[in-house]
Parts: C-alpha cells; structure tokens; sequence
C-alpha cells in the first residue's frame, strides 16, 4: 500500500485567536473566521490553486474549519466532516472566558501550563492523552481511506500540534512546541499508524498576503 500525502491546515483566524478581553476557551466551542480569517483562507486558496489537485478534502465539523475549507478548496468537490479532528473538549470551561477559567480554576489553570502530566484534563474534558489518541486515530482512518492519494486536512493547532508531537516524541501534554499558525500549511506521508514529517507550519501566502502589524 502506498502512502497517503496528507496537507494539513489549521483554520483561519476566529475572534477567539485575537486575543484581549473576552476570549473564550474555544475547544469545541464553535467560534466563527473573522473578517481576517476569511482573508487568509482566501489567501491559502489561491496558493492551493497553483498546486497539484486534491483527491478528497477532510474537515472538523467545527464551523470555523469547514469554512476555512471551502473557502480555500471548494474547487475540490465537497468537505467531508470527520468528528475525529476536532479540536481538544474542554468540557465544562470549553467557552468560557479566559479570565474567568483563571480566576475560577487557578490550580488547574497553573497544571496545565506546566504541560506535565498527560492525564490533565478540565472539568468534564478529554484528558491530552486521549485527545492525542483519538487525533492519530482520525489521521490513521483519513491515511487507509486514501493509499497514494493527495488528501487536505482542516483542523485545529491543537490536532495538528498532537499529530507531530506524536512523530518527534514529545508527550501529549507538551500542547506548545508544535503549535502552528492559522490558515498554515503541514505536510505529511503517512502510512498505516506511522508518518514522516515533511514541512510544518508554512505561511508564506499568508506572510504576503493577510499579516498585518500587531497581528
């Protein structure tokens, strides 16, 4: 069986990756693209145009994944949504805002931050040892589906962060190293249960095209 070439990209930009007051846990809250975020996926579609085609496009079923996805490859047929790329359930915090997840969950807000232990999890939420599990898992399904195949993924920086950690040996709980930017680019061969990293974090269209200061 030939492996699959998967292209990974997280999501534009929400309200929720601005930042500033208000800001909510946005783990399976379902946040919208912005004004910006809707540029940028613009942005990926025009370099995604200049490439060679996809054979099937995968997206979470979060609203702000499926739009990035058909706004950047709607030339490729429909999204499919696949609930295994989600992004990690917070549970009872998931939309809640940051200042008050902190004031009201100090502890566990210092637990997470220290990225220690794999069984963390916020009240009612997926622990990071199982939201790393479920992201291989989906990956894993989306690779057997498509043997030699050219495959667009859109996902979530925790998902995508998960996927490569996994490939560099670095803990599920370690959500930092290898947390991408919205609406970039990863590139993956990916086999049964295994992948090689190929590029992570590319946004040279993105770099060109949308950033502006302070953003």
């Amino acid at each position: 069986m030939q492996p699959c070439l998967l292209i990974l990209v997280r999501h534009g930009r929400t309200a929720g990756n601005r930042g500033g007051p208000g800001t909510p846990m946005s783990g399976w809250t379902d946040t919208p693209l912005d004004a910006r975020g809707r540029e940028e996926a613009a942005a990926l579609g025009r370099r995604l145009a200049g490439g060679p085609a996809f054979d099937a496009v995968y997206g979470s079923p979060l609203s702000r994944a499926l739009e990035t996805a058909r706004i950047a490859a709607g030339a490729w047929g429909p999204v499919r949504p696949h609930e295994g790329l989600r992004e990690i359930c917070c549970g009872e915090v998931d939309g809640a805002p940051l200042e008050e997840v902190k004031a009201r969950h100090a502890a566990l807000w210092e637990a997470n931050l220290r990225q220690d232990d794999d069984d963390f999890r916020w009240p009612g939420g997926e622990s990071y040892r199982e939201f790393r599990a479920r992201c291989l898992a989906a990956i894993s399904a989306i690779a057997a589906a498509h043997p030699g195949q050219r495959v667009l993924v859109v996902t979530h920086a925790g998902v995508i962060g998960q996927i490569v950690g996994a490939l560099r040996g670095v803990p599920p709980a370690r959500w930092e190293p290898f947390r991408p930017g919205n609406a970039s680019l990863t590139s993956l061969s990916w086999q049964g249960e295994r992948g090689v990293l190929l590029r992570f974090d590319d946004r040279e269209h993105v770099s060109s095209s949308t950033r502006r200061p302070g953003g």
